[in-house]
């Protein structure tokens, strides 16, 4: 394909953009200084996705609202987002020197400013004493005991002249316009739509108001000519989620619906708003608006920017459109501009995963894209977790200020053992700064965990992210890099042969003993994936064992796949509780029947999985699984929910009763074991104790069981260093 769409140039507004390619609103958490100035990280940040070819990027979200929204403030007046409100010249000195760096690149660049967070906020600042706001009383997201009491119109005013302010500091900083941030549920979302607005009296009782007011505010501070983006999600798409009871039980029958969502964007425009950003969702069904990698591409591009797109058509309206929504994948972007679903298309986490995705598209340099992997990893549950956005496929990402590939000083001979993530990175690293590298594999191919998971096909992003990397290693071999398959490394192999040695060798699994065992069919998770999850004759009902998300994803994959029927017993009370909270919530929607990775329901189970949490497998007879599960264990689907994370303290949360079991027995043909493993790291001590080289080094799942951002980022950081 020659993507003659993508790389036409548009407009929005009177701002001119060299392609159609927006950078949507991902990063600048935690990259700024803790009175809000832009730090070199984020700056870098940025100008990387300039260098790049991005025609429009847009900073992550920038609160107006301080002083009057408590969540996004932390102790002494400090805050993890960035600020550009009120009239402090030391923060504008960082704007300044952001907008400058990527000018000389060609991009333009827009501030995304937010009213805040409301009810998605941390209900911490509650257990301090503080009021929490929201657009009426409304319960905290995370902790629904705490509660949030409606603002005033005076302070919502207050906010629209925040709003005004911050969008003058942007435009004297050298923003080229102001990206509106009202979508996904965070405040200027609760104060415009249905399931939060339920306000009685006042100016903003109309939920249309408070959109017009920021809108015609900005305009009324920037000049007429000052562009405006407004992100909208057209609808909650609440009800599509979770069928007409459990929209009625849990969000009171109210959304915003698609026909007022087109009425909402009608009267913006006439209020100043030149493009609409447009996706559906809120945190309630976080995988809509945060697409993980069970989705299929463009997953509701036609839904929602596709109808907006041609409601503009019908009634003359000349704003432009922007499709978001896993995009990634050239073709698809490119295909959306030619069904002029939309005027744009914006990329968040494929330009986290490769900055120069467009460059790389318009010199046709398709198969050397890094493509994002979908798992959140890097992007969002590194900041939840008190750090900022990075990538668990690109360990440059959000270090582009410190991590530096240079050529090494001294040229070493280096074995990697392992050519999963991490054994690929560190070989790839290392072979590029110059060092003489073999990469050695026990199996005949490279991917490791990440192969076995593709076999799934829920996993299309990871088997075209391991397209990618046999690509670029294909690449390096070319130039001299030497792989060897079909190779098992024991510590005498490489003794006194290599000055560096880096153990990338995985992990061990795990079979528990249980009494029985040998009285069924019973395979492990990762040899089941080997074998192309082929089931023995007469599987009709088969267990899976292990409720963290490898469990899970095999579980549904099988009920998705073969249309068998599958339950599933978990130790922990919630399942997967140290998954990413997308990701979570989509797997937990598809295995309770309600959604599909079409996201239409007719491609949903027909049979729901069977899950039984808090519990456990005690025995085995021919064919049969004793459990014995927690009577008050809570019901596991719950996708609108999320899990706390463990160093938050929860007084309204009860632990379970670990005597108030009941006993169960199950049918079961078959026993998939994914009860996770542990480093196996008997090499690398080996290598150690017998001081086989001058520098040995372990990382990865060989290291510390974890996940692929770990695993990459740690292999990099020995690479870059050695």
């Amino acid at each position: 394909m020659t993507f003659e769409k993508l790389f036409e140039h548009g407009s929005i507004g009177n701002c001119k953009l060299k392609n159609r390619i927006i950078m949507a609103p991902v990063g600048n958490i935690n990259m700024a200084d803790p009175f809000g100035r832009p730090l070199d990280k984020m700056i870098k940040y940025f100008i990387e996705r300039a260098k790049g070819g991005t025609g429009l990027l847009v900073t992550g979200l920038v609160p107006v609202s301080y002083g009057i929204d408590p969540t996004i403030s932390e102790e002494n007046g400090t805050t993890y987002f960035p600020r550009i409100d009120g009239s402090s010249r030391t923060r504008l000195s960082g704007w300044r020197d952001l907008t400058a760096g990527v000018r000389p690149y060609g991009s333009r660049i827009f501030i995304q400013l937010s009213a805040g967070l409301g009810r998605v906020g941390s209900p911490e600042p509650a257990l301090k004493g503080k009021i929490l706001r929201s657009s009426s009383w409304n319960r905290n997201f995370y902790v629904p005991g705490v509660p949030h009491l409606p603002l005033s119109d005076h302070k919502i005013k207050k906010i629209v002249k925040m709003f005004g302010q911050s969008a003058a500091n942007a435009k004297i900083s050298g923003f080229d316009g102001v990206h509106v941030h009202g979508h996904e549920g965070y405040l200027m979302d609760q104060l415009t739509s249905a399931p939060w607005n339920r306000r009685r009296f006042g100016r903003y009782r109309n939920k249309f108001q408070f959109g017009i007011d920021v809108v015609r505010e900005i305009k009324e501070r920037c000049g007429d000519n000052y562009p405006v983006i407004y992100r909208i999600g057209l609808t909650q798409a609440l009800q599509q989620s979770y069928g007409d009871e459990i929209f009625r039980k849990h969000f009171r029958g109210k959304e915003r619906t698609i026909e007022e969502g087109l009425r909402f964007c009608r009267a913006l425009y006439e209020a100043g708003v030149d493009a609409f950003d447009v996706d559906k969702g809120c945190y309630d069904n976080w995988f809509w608006p945060h697409p993980p990698s069970y989705f299929d591409d463009a997953v509701y591009v036609r839904e929602m920017a596709g109808r907006l797109k041609d409601h503009f058509r019908h009634e003359g309206i000349h704003a432009k459109v922007i499709a978001v929504g896993k995009l990634g994948k050239p073709e698809k972007a490119e295909e959306v501009l030619k069904e002029e679903w939309a005027d744009f298309v914006m990329l968040g986490r494929p330009l986290l995963a490769d900055p120069y995705w467009p460059a790389k598209v318009r010199e046709s340099r398709i198969k050397e894209i890094i493509h994002c992997i979908g798992d959140h990893e890097g992007c969002i549950e590194s900041f939840k977790k008190g750090g900022h956005p990075c990538c668990s496929v690109n360990p440059y990402t959000g270090f582009e200020d410190t991590k530096k590939l240079v050529p090494a000083d001294l040229v070493k001979k280096v074995a990697i053992i392992g050519a999963g993530p991490a054994g690929c990175e560190a070989a790839m690293t290392a072979h590029m700064r110059g060092h003489d590298v073999t990469l050695f594999e026990k199996t005949g191919q490279i991917g490791g965990q990440l192969c076995l998971a593709g076999k799934m096909e829920i996993k299309h992003d990871i088997r075209r992210y391991l397209d990618n990397l046999q690509h670029r290693l294909n690449i390096l071999k070319g130039d001299g890099l030497k792989v060897e398959f079909n190779k098992k490394i024991r510590a005498d192999d490489v003794k006194n042969k290599f000055g560096v040695i880096i153990c990338c060798n995985g992990l061990k699994t795990i079979i528990p003993s249980i009494p029985g065992l040998e009285k069924i069919r019973y395979i492990e998770a990762r040899e089941f994936l080997q074998k192309d999850m082929e089931l023995p004759e007469n599987s009709d009902n088969v267990l899976v064992i292990g409720g963290g998300i490898l469990g899970c994803e095999i579980a549904y994959s099988l009920a998705y796949e073969k249309g068998i029927n599958v339950s599933l017993v978990g130790k922990n009370k919630e399942l997967m509780p140290g998954t990413v909270m997308a990701n979570r919530s989509q797997i937990l929607w598809m295995m309770m029947g309600k959604g599909s990775p079409s996201g239409k329901r007719e491609d949903c189970l027909k049979r729901p999985i069977t899950v039984y949490n808090a519990s456990k497998v005690t025995g085995f007879s021919d064919r049969k699984a004793y459990i014995k599960a927690n009577r008050a264990r809570k019901d596991p689907f719950t996708p609108w929910k999320a899990l706390i994370p463990a160093n938050v303290n929860v007084p309204f949360q009860k632990e379970l009763d670990p005597d108030n079991l009941e006993e169960i027995t199950i049918e079961t043909d078959l026993v998939i074991f994914a009860t996770g493993g542990h480093a196996d790291d008997v090499l690398y001590y080996n290598l150690l104790k017998d001081r086989t080289a001058a520098e040995i080094y372990c990382v990865g799942d060989s290291s510390r069981s974890g996940g692929v951002w770990e695993a990459i980022t740690g292999a990099n950081e020995i690479a870059r260093n050695i």
